[in-house]
């Protein structure tokens, strides 16, 4: 607990009394209270931090390996140079699908590890850190302490939050790192399944902006439920009922490209050989409008059914690679103002509990 002093006022008759308190003033030696908070979360969780550090760099190790592994496989037989046409492409295509059967499933696990790192960001965060602690009643112990609700939420929820970061960070860099290299080869074929609009939540800012989102929403939902269990699994199902709508607008945060034909020619091209991400195809009206996927491709009569729909032309929206960039910061973007707003939600609720 803090003492105070008071001050005896000087004259020449000799000392006259005290003059009044001066303010709190803190034993030599002692810390400041935010540093006494970061020591105990540093002690809650140091098991699960040593454990996740570990398991970071194995991660990372595992990548490094994958990459080597997967440039070694590309140079022994050739995959970075593109084949022409013709017999001498049969080896080639051996080579690729020995490429796939090798590797693709490492890949994949890998990306899918990352694609859930938001889940396991917000499932820490709303139970172990914030709902535990309520259920508890161990926070009173800190608020009756001279530490304000506010700097204790802070500090309980800055530590992990910066820790899971700078993870994600780390290991969305090193897989993106790995992925590189060969995710653009043979048109994307040799990570089909992988590939860059396939593994979006895996590669660049995208896995960083969702841990961030997935702590916020795991504080907030930690200071809602106050159960650490109730709160763990409502955030695990509120983070999966919010990313469903995020993949159904990733196509429009970025002005695709659109390829028409005349509905004389065939069904609007699949772009065969390329990795372009093709979201949307259909009919075009003579005003101009729009009739995607009519189906008319499953007709018995193609010809006739563009003319009972009134059409005169295909379209074909879609997003080459060189757009990857730009959706994926456009992403980050938006996830990472939700998650301010749910950060501002957790503060508002905070300050609701106070007494």
């Amino acid at each position: 607990m803090s003492t105070t002093a008071s001050v005896t006022r000087i004259t020449p008759g000799g000392p006259v009394g005290p003059v009044g308190p001066v303010g709190p003033v803190e034993p030599a030696g002692r810390p400041p209270r935010s540093l006494g908070i970061a020591w105990l979360v540093w002690r809650q969780h140091r098991t699960t931090a040593w454990i996740a550090l570990a398991v970071l760099a194995a991660l990372c190790a595992e990548l490094v390996w994958l990459r080597s592994a997967m440039t070694g496989y590309v140079a022994q037989h050739g995959l970075a140079v593109p084949c022409p046409d013709g017999d001498g492409c049969a080896a080639r295509h051996a080579a690729v699908d020995g490429f796939r059967g090798r590797f693709l499933d490492v890949i994949g696990y890998n990306a899918l590890l990352l694609e859930f790192l938001p889940f396991l960001a917000g499932l820490f965060v709303a139970g172990p850190v914030v709902a535990r602690e309520l259920e508890s009643g161990t926070y009173k112990v800190a608020w009756t302490q001279s530490v304000s609700p506010l700097r204790w939420f802070a500090v309980k929820l800055g530590l992990p939050v910066l820790a899971l970061v700078a993870g994600a960070s780390l290991l969305s860099a090193a897989f993106t790192w790995t992925w590189r290299p060969v995710g653009h080869l043979e048109q994307g074929r040799l990570v089909d399944g992988n590939r860059w609009y396939e593994a979006f939540d895996a590669l660049g800012p995208a896995p960083v902006a969702g841990v961030l989102f997935g702590a916020a929403l795991g504080a907030l939902t930690g200071l809602l439920v106050r159960r650490a269990p109730a709160a763990m699994a409502a955030t695990v199902a509120v983070c999966a009922v919010l990313y469903w709508p995020l993949t159904a607008v990733r196509p429009y945060l970025a002005d695709p490209v659109t390829q028409t034909r005349p509905a004389s020619a065939d069904y609007p091209p699949a772009l065969s050989g390329s990795d372009s991400w093709r979201y949307e195809r259909g009919m075009t009206t003579p005003s101009g409008g729009r009739l995607p996927d009519a189906r008319c491709i499953e007709a018995s009569s193609i010809q006739h059914c563009v003319t009972g729909h009134g059409a005169d032309g295909w379209y074909l929206d879609y997003h080459p690679a060189a757009h990857f960039q730009r959706l994926e910061w456009a992403e980050a973007g938006l996830v990472t103002a939700a998650a301010a707003v749910l950060a501002g939600g957790a503060v508002w609720r905070l300050r609701r509990l106070c007494p």
